[in-house]
């Protein structure tokens, strides 16, 4: 990718490469990496590590729980992810990357967790910026995960370092990568066992995964629902606050 310096210099900005290269050259070859699922490929093809989530994820459940976990409360979103990663990738370029699609990531979350966004606020319009401005994040914006690693990581931070310390920033700033503290090793052994692995049938390539027995991912999957495409109008009666909320801001939008 090209761009051009204050100094009126052009140069090739290499960060996205090399920072898979750096998981491929620095992490275990066991490691396990939570992103967003856009960049689950080249985690895979470049990094040569296991990314959480790619392209080919159909399950929109899991996509779901990705969401969850990057914008939930730093110590809450701990909790989950130390028993399934053990590093957090995240773009942070000038345009703020991932923090401009984090809205995104909470609506598609609270499509299966109701617990991320208010009931009356479907669309998570109170996830994100005052006036789109990115020095002025909203309150929830503010305690989430993806938030606080985007700024964090410059200088010691106690709050943040004893459950994500940062393991690596690319040249130009555009990724950072965090390592996981004080990761379940029991939950890690329990994914690795192959006995743990539901595949269509033995020997299938496709084999879906299951989470870890762990108390706190069990709890956190015991509140998820089936996802439903709320704009299919022809599921039947809907009679649920959180699909009557959905349409009327959907109806109050059309309007403006």
């Amino acid at each position: 990718m090209r761009a051009q310096l204050r100094t009126g210099e052009i140069v090739m900005l290499d960060d996205y490469y090399v920072s898979y290269l750096w998981l491929r050259n620095n992490t275990p070859a066991d490691a396990r990496i939570l992103a967003w699922w856009d960049y689950g490929y080249q985690i895979t093809g470049i990094g040569n590590r296991t990314s959480l989530a790619d392209g080919n994820t159909w399950n929109h459940e899991h996509i779901a729980t990705i969401g969850k976990l990057l914008t939930s409360p730093v110590a809450k979103a701990h909790l989950l992810i130390r028993h399934l990663a053990d590093y957090v990738l995240i773009w942070t370029g000038s345009r703020a990357e991932d923090l401009m699609k984090s809205p995104h990531m909470a609506r598609i979350g609270n499509s299966v967790y109701r617990d991320i966004c208010p009931e009356d606020d479907p669309l998570c319009s109170n996830f994100g910026f005052e006036d789109y401005d990115l020095s002025r994040p909203t309150p929830m914006m503010r305690m989430s995960l993806l938030y606080n690693l985007h700024v964090s990581g410059e200088s010691p931070s106690p709050a943040i370092d004893n459950m994500f310390r940062l393991a690596y920033r690319s040249r130009h700033g555009l990724v950072k990568i965090y390592k996981v503290m004080n990761v379940s090793a029991e939950s890690k052994a329990w994914v690795a066992d192959p006995k743990n692995r539901k595949c269509d049938a033995p020997g299938s390539w496709l084999c879906t995964g299951q989470y870890p027995p762990a108390k706190e991912i069990q709890e956190m999957l015991a509140r998820r629902i089936d996802y439903g495409q709320l704009e299919d109008f022809n599921r039947g009666k809907r009679d649920d606050a959180y699909y009557r909320a959905y349409m009327r801001r959907i109806r109050n939008e059309g309007r403006g």
